[in-house]
């Protein structure tokens, strides 16, 4: 297996070559974003899920634990009531275009701080190499399936009851952590053709530069 490092960029590229790669990386990140937060609603619904079925085993371990808390921080305040403000409450209607421009900020503030802090690291480690896009897919899908283990963990031993079929409950455990594996699949199959997309555009970037120089100089 070859572990030669992963080939950087000349250091002679000219600015347009630069400028394309920045933009290129900054759309691997645009990609990358769906990933990132299909996975953190997928760990947050875990989570909740086995925190509501255990509900009744946290607590003890937190009794347990209180009075080791309380020895080392102290006696919890107890918390003071609030004044009413005494007027009605206000209705706030939302709708689909309200959400659309936030979604989309997010979207692209997200993935200029992926990218910022990707180039953060390249500055202090040097170059990194991406794994194959075949052992990312595996990592991915090992992870969605232990994310339907776990839903199911939680539906078949804890305390809750759920109401509907269990046909529909098995069908969800397994669609949803499905459909999180096709998202980023999605999102590191364009990620990883950016890719290799990359050092080719930057290759014709420079070769237009050079010949661009070239006829003004010559002119």
């Amino acid at each position: 297996m070859n572990s030669a490092p992963r080939p950087v960029e000349n250091e002679q590229s000219t600015l347009p070559a630069l400028l394309t790669a920045l933009v290129i990386d900054y759309l691997r990140w645009l990609a990358l974003v769906p990933m990132v937060f299909a996975w953190g609603f997928l760990v947050l619904v875990v989570v909740l899920m086995l925190a509501i079925n255990f509900q009744g085993d946290i607590d003890r371990m937190l009794d347990r634990a209180e009075p080791w808390v309380e020895r080392w921080l102290g006696p919890a305040e107890p918390a003071e009531e609030g004044e009413g403000s005494g007027g009605e409450a206000e209705t706030i209607t939302l709708t689909e275009q309200d959400f659309k421009p936030w979604i989309y900020r997010i979207w692209m503030v997200a993935a200029l701080a992926g990218y910022l802090l990707g180039l953060l690291r390249g500055w202090l480690f040097g170059p990194w190499r991406p794994p194959p896009l075949k052992r990312k897919l595996a990592r991915v899908a090992i992870a969605a399936g232990g994310c339907s283990a776990l839903l199911f963990f939680a539906w078949l031993f804890g305390s809750e009851v759920y109401a509907g079929a269990a046909a529909g409950w098995v069908a969800m455990f397994i669609f949803f952590p499905l459909l999180v594996w096709v998202v980023s699949a999605a999102s590191l199959g364009f990620s990883h053709l950016l890719d290799e997309v990359r050092p080719i555009v930057m290759k014709l970037a420079d070769r237009a530069t050079v010949a661009v120089m070239r006829q003004a100089t010559r002119s």
